[in-house]
């Protein structure tokens, strides 16, 4: 029976975990809010007091989930590079949404229509940019249409991470453009432009600067 021991104390030392950065501050937050939603006359003082409880709760849950983020983009840059003697890649049914401009020093994406419904979905793109990336041996400015695209909640610590690798590794500036969108900005996604053009500006703009 003792023999069991090593492989239990693991799950032990995760449930702990789990049960401080994420469990823990999920019930707060949660109990703050009823206690918002059911007690409207609450005195301000107190009303200041549970809504603090849920912020701090808020700042708990967003730094849990950043270290795990982490620590799951770490673990995959680990296996990430192939070896020297690796055969040679297959073509992936993504590689026709990379599109290299050579004059302007740019490499495009094209994410439109596109779901990315869990990490296997997100891997299969990234793996297809990186490709690309790998074959021209350079840094480049990254152009990215995500007209119409979708991200599940599945996707996103894969998608988040695998987007870092390779703005921190082989990106001059990364914009992105859709339809719609909020000048500079939109949502968790940053330099989102509405047009194309206007994503085009931008890369100029980040050129002019040295970047």
């Amino acid at each position: 029976m003792t023999d069991d021991l090593p492989e239990k104390r693991p799950t032990l030392a995760l449930s702990t975990k789990v049960e401080e950065d994420f469990v823990a501050p999920l019930t707060a937050i949660r109990g703050a809010l009823e206690i918002l939603r059911d007690y409207p006359d609450l005195e301000e003082e107190k009303r200041h007091s549970f809504l603090n409880t849920a912020l701090r709760g808020c700042r708990h849950l967003e730094k849990a989930v950043g270290d795990l983020a982490d620590t799951v983009y770490a673990a995959g840059s680990r296996v990430a590079e192939p070896k020297p003697e690796a055969a040679p890649e297959r073509k992936s049914q993504y590689d026709e949404r990379v599109s290299i401009h050579e004059d302007l020093e740019i490499m495009e994406v094209d994410f439109s229509n596109l779901v990315f419904t869990d990490a296997h979905v997100v891997d299969a793109v990234h793996d297809a940019i990186e490709a690309a990336i790998r074959s021209s041996g350079r840094k480049w400015f990254f152009l990215i249409n995500y007209d119409n695209c979708s991200i599940w909640p599945e996707a996103w610590v894969a998608f988040a991470h695998r987007g870092k690798k390779i703005n921190v590794n082989h990106s001059r500036g990364t914009v992105r453009y859709a339809p719609d969108a909020e000048e500079g900005r939109s949502g968790l996604i940053e330099d989102l432009f509405p047009t194309r053009e206007k994503a085009l500006a931008r890369i100029e703009d980040l050129r002019a600067a040295g970047n």
